[in-house]
C-alpha cells in the first residue's frame, strides 16, 4: 500500500514595507550619480518617515512630476527632536556633506521640530515602475506601500 505525498508546506506571506520618496529631479539626479549619498526629511511634526522606516529597508526615489528613478536601501537612520534653528544648524553641519553640500533647504527647514537622515547604499538606477507602485494622490512626498514577500 502506498501513502500519499506529505502535503507541501504553506509558504506563508508576510507584509513588507516599501517606501517611495519624492524629491526634485536635480536631487534624484545626484542620488545617482553618487554625490548625495543621504536623504533629509525635516518637518514640525512626526510624519512619515521619522518612524515609520527602519534600516533595511528599501526606498525607490520618484521625481516630482516624474517616474521613479531610482532605489536604495536605507543603511542607517537618523532621528532628531529639534528643539529650535540651533539645533537645525547641528543636524545640517553633521550630515550637508553626504546630503550634496550647501542647499537651500534648510533655510526653509529653519523651523522643523523633527528630523531624519537616512544613510543610502546599494543605489540603482530603475527604469520601469515595479509591478505593486501605484500613484496615490497625495501632497505627501514620503509614501508607504505593504506588499507581500515570501517568507
Amino acid at each position: 500500500m502506498t501513502r500519499p505525498a506529505p502535503a507541501r508546506e504553506r509558504q506563508l506571506t508576510v507584509p513588507a514595507r516599501v517606501h517611495v520618496a519624492i524629491v526634485q529631479p536635480c536631487y534624484l539626479e545626484m542620488i545617482l550619480q553618487g554625490l548625495k549619498r543621504a536623504e533629509a526629511r525635516l518637518s514640525k511634526t512626526r510624519r512619515l518617515p521619522y518612524k515609520g522606516l527602519d534600516a533595511g529597508e528599501v526606498i525607490y526615489f520618484k521625481a516630482t512630476g516624474g517616474a521613479i528613478g531610482a532605489r536604495a536601501v536605507a543603511s542607517r537612520v537618523h532621528r532628531f527632536e529639534l528643539a529650535g534653528p540651533g539645533d537645525v544648524q547641528t543636524v545640517r553641519s553633521r550630515f550637508e556633506g553626504v546630503l550634496g553640500g550647501p542647499s537651500p533647504y534648510w533655510d526653509c527647514k529653519a523651523d522643523a521640530r523633527y528630523a531624519t537622515i537616512i544613510e543610502l547604499s546599494g543605489v540603482e538606477a530603475v527604469s520601469e515602475p515595479p509591478a505593486w507602485f501605484r500613484p496615490v494622490p497625495s501632497r505627501s512626498a514620503w509614501h508607504v506601500f505593504e506588499i507581500g514577500a515570501r517568507a
